[in-house]
């Protein structure tokens, strides 16, 4: 039976009180938003471990739905897919390891020869750009901190790193909250999967307690925009995966066929990087680029760029726009100006979280829009004979927690 809006139906006075209403109703989310928003920023402590483990939830429920389909105990299905995905994970890192490894102690050892190619590069680039633009580029800190030498280009190196050292000693105390930062994301990688394994196997009683946080007569209206909410998120999350995977195996491929030395470690980076939206291939072809003229010379360097070009055609042409439109449908510009504005509100979680923020934005206003104002039924249990939660097979048939 299909939904038939009804908001022609509606006088004119009606509808103007439901804009009225409807109105408020944005003017008082938008407050609980911006103070939620307030409060999270304060403890964004928990950003790391919380992100990290829904995106687990996200990846392994799936497939834990379908074993509880088929009459396997949630809490068996849980535990059997995550250590499975554990072992999938430990598999993946050993076959990984001595090609990584490898290409460490590779870059151990150039590192002489590319400290000295970098420093001439540095000079000659430097020369060049005097002559050009008749300035002055004082390249003595970094000639210095690139050479053994205890003078060089008639510097004395010594009063150089003298002020280097005095620099870095004034930062120490960064050096120690870098310390901290890392002994913290330790903690977060084993915090995340144990508190995603919880929660994976009380997922169902987690949303039923959540739907009972509603009135009864609106828990069916409350399932049907969190299943729209949860595919639209789990399908960025899952989907942002996808695509960062493929970048950076199409950028470690097209760096090995160039031969661009540390090949696999810079195709990681680029992936990596893809996680936030069209920005990835960007950082990877600088890096490419960068190591690229160290090590064998601008040639190699333009040939490292137009690869990541290339990958980046693909991906913003090809694969993220199919993402894009099937989980959270919005607009290039609009994922662009979320990144920005989620980087000015929380930095690196916020341009992480930007996109599915919106996205959760636009289908809570779309919904509150179409039924408060129009007033059409949109949801499918809207009809139902009885306004209570979705049927019970739906915790368990659901895609997305």
């Amino acid at each position: 039976m299909t939904n038939v809006p009804h908001h022609h139906h509606l006088p004119p006075g009606e509808r103007l009180r439901r804009i009225g209403i409807a109105s408020w109703s944005i003017i008082g989310i938008s407050i609980v938003v911006a103070i939620t928003v307030w409060l999270l920023i304060r403890i964004q402590i928990i950003f790391p471990p919380l992100v990290l483990a829904l995106l687990v939830i996200y990846l392994l429920n799936p497939p834990i739905t379908r074993l509880v389909n088929r009459g396997v105990p949630r809490p068996v299905a849980a535990v059997g897919v995550f250590v499975a995905a554990l072992g999938v994970l430990v598999l993946l890192v050993i076959a990984l390891f001595p090609l990584l490894s490898n290409q460490i102690e590779q870059f151990a050892d150039d590192w002489p020869r590319f400290r000295d190619q970098l420093r001439q590069t540095v000079e000659d680039t430097s020369r060049d750009l005097e002559d050009r633009l008749n300035i002055e580029i004082d390249t003595a800190p970094v000639t210095c901190l690139l050479s053994d030498e205890p003078e060089a280009d008639g510097v004395d190196c010594s009063e150089v790193t003298r002020g280097l050292r005095e620099a870095v000693t004034g930062q120490t105390e960064r050096i120690t909250d870098i310390g901290i930062t890392l002994l913290e994301a330790a903690l977060v990688f084993v915090i995340a999967p144990l508190l995603a394994l919880y929660l994976l196997i009380d997922l169902p009683h987690l949303q039923r307690d959540l739907l009972n946080i509603f009135p009864a007569s609106h828990r069916a209206e409350a399932a049907d925009v969190g299943s729209k909410l949860g595919r639209a998120v789990g399908g960025f999350f899952r989907g942002q995966l996808l695509v960062a995977f493929i970048v950076g195996l199409l950028s470690a491929a097209g760096f090995r066929l160039i031969g661009l030395p540390f090949w696999l470690v810079i195709g990681a980076i680029a992936g990596f990087f893809n996680l936030i939206p069209l920005v990835g291939p960007f950082i990877g072809g600088a890096v490419g680029f960068f190591v690229g003229t160290i090590s064998g010379g601008i040639g190699l360097g333009i040939k490292a760029a137009i690869v990541e070009l290339i990958v980046q055609q693909v991906d913003n042409h090809l694969i993220s726009p199919q993402v894009m439109r099937r989980t959270v449908q919005l607009h290039p510009a609009t994922v662009m100006l979320a990144l920005l504005a989620g980087g000015t509100v929380a930095g690196f979680w916020g341009v992480l979280l930007g996109v599915p923020a919106v996205a959760v934005g636009k289908i809570v206003i779309g919904h509150l829009y179409a039924t408060r104002i129009l007033g059409e039924e949109t949801s499918p249990y809207a009809r139902a004979s009885t306004p209570l939660a979705p049927p019970a097979r739906t915790e368990e048939t659901s895609p997305d927690p």
